[in-house]
């Protein structure tokens, strides 16, 4: 007897085209954010996002998966009636979602996902008097990701709409990200984003780790969520530069996604470290800096920023911000004020106590002093003083924003 297996096409169809409509959403963004610069990164180009085939492993997967023998069966998803509808293998461990679990079959077909067609697929027969299961579905995810994924289909809505676990969060947005269970997803990471955006939460981005950061950016990147993305870019930014935090972990997911503000921010806080920690000096006393030498292409992009940020900081400090002010009757006497202010406070030691190339900490420094001798100026105005404080926080911006170009070279 021949068996017939047919498929619906509408709601494949549907699931393509809502990721083609996401893909073309972030091609569109990619494109719009390239043609505001004319400068080619020289560092690894960022990786192209790609879905692993069904008949490929990654590497790491493949070295995590040991003999049949070694196959442990999960504690809570995986029963031993013998009754399962279908079975996952995940790393070494099993998961069989049997008639104890009936629900989850509906829950994973009540909307197109990659789960929908492993179950619309013939599957193979259990060993009733064993419990074995034969042939199980291999997935290249973690335990700990597919079995927080398991609980959220499982936990009752309140727990699942109280849960303040920013990891277990995390492994079930990645999951439903990558087998396309949109509601789910939608959910998630909309929950990340609550906890994130709110004062004094459970998720204090300040102090968590910055690879848990990196990760959250990762992911409101995938599920394309711009609020949550825009929140993660200032921490991640305001934390790298100005809190010493290491840029590895974010490095990573900005050349993954081409994020071109926070490779700057990220490259400019390696050669800021590296240049305290490395630096030496000559016969007169004068800082030297050789860069890295154990990488000569990054030694060679590094040098050649080094002298493009001492170059920035003259340019600064030669030309004080335009202070707009309107409706304040002295200008003139307080446009005068602001220039002397200026050209005292970049002459003072605690310009030269940071690095070289360091214009960011010069630059913060500056404000500070700035600031003092605008208290101790009464005769300049109070919309002029405000005026002269956007001013300098407009110039910092600026210099966050163009870090990148310091890394780059034009194209040929």
């Amino acid at each position: 007897m021949v068996h017939l297996f047919l498929f619906n096409p509408v709601s494949k169809l549907r699931c393509l085209s809502e990721l083609l409509s996401k893909q073309s959403n972030r091609l569109l963004k990619s494109l719009s954010k390239a043609t505001h610069s004319q400068t080619k990164q020289i560092f690894s180009p960022p990786s192209v996002q790609q879905c692993t085939p069904y008949h490929q492993v990654p590497q790491a997967v493949e070295n995590s998966i040991g003999p049949e023998n070694e196959l442990s069966r999960d504690p809570e998803y995986c029963r031993d009636s013998g009754n399962g509808f279908c079975a996952f293998r995940v790393e070494n461990t099993l998961f069989n979602l049997n008639s104890g679990r009936q629900v989850h079959q509906v829950v994973l077909s009540r909307e197109p996902s990659a789960f929908d067609d492993m179950l619309r697929l013939p599957r193979s027969t259990t060993d009733a008097d064993s419990g074995h299961i034969e042939n199980p579905v291999l997935l290249t995810d973690t335990v700990l990701q597919f079995r927080d994924f398991l609980w959220a289909l499982y936990a009752p809505p309140n727990d699942l709409f109280n849960e303040t676990n920013v990891d277990r969060l995390l492994n079930i947005a990645a999951v439903c990200n990558k087998y396309c269970l949109s509601s789910l997803e939608t959910f998630t990471i909309e929950r990340i984003y609550s906890l994130a955006k709110t004062p004094n939460s459970t998720l204090p981005l300040h102090s968590f780790p910055l690879d848990v950061c990196a990760r959250i950016l990762d992911l409101a990147i995938l599920c394309d969520h711009q609020l949550l993305e825009d929140l993660m870019m200032q921490i991640l930014i305001s934390r790298t530069l100005w809190y010493d935090a290491p840029p590895e972990a974010v490095l990573r997911i900005a050349e993954k996604h081409n994020l071109r503000t926070l490779i700057g921010v990220c490259s400019y806080r390696q050669l800021v470290s590296f240049e305290r920690s490395s630096s030496d000096k000559n016969d007169r006393g004068q800082t030297l800096f050789t860069g890295p030498s154990d990488d000569v292409e990054k030694g060679m992009c590094f040098l050649a920023a080094h002298t493009s940020l001492l170059a920035l900081w003259e340019r600064i400090r030669a030309v004080p911000p335009t202070l707009s002010c309107q409706g304040c009757p002295a200008h003139v006497d307080c446009d005068r004020a602001w220039q002397t202010m200026w050209y005292s406070a970049c002459k003072t030691d605690e310009m030269l106590r940071g690095g070289s190339a360091d214009v960011l900490g010069r630059m913060k420094a500056l404000m500070l002093g700035l600031r003092r001798a605008m208290a101790a100026t009464p005769t300049m105005s109070i919309q002029c003083k405000m005026a002269a404080l956007e001013a300098i926080t407009e110039t910092r911006d600026m210099v966050i924003e163009g870090l990148i170009t310091h890394f780059t070279k034009p194209t040929s």
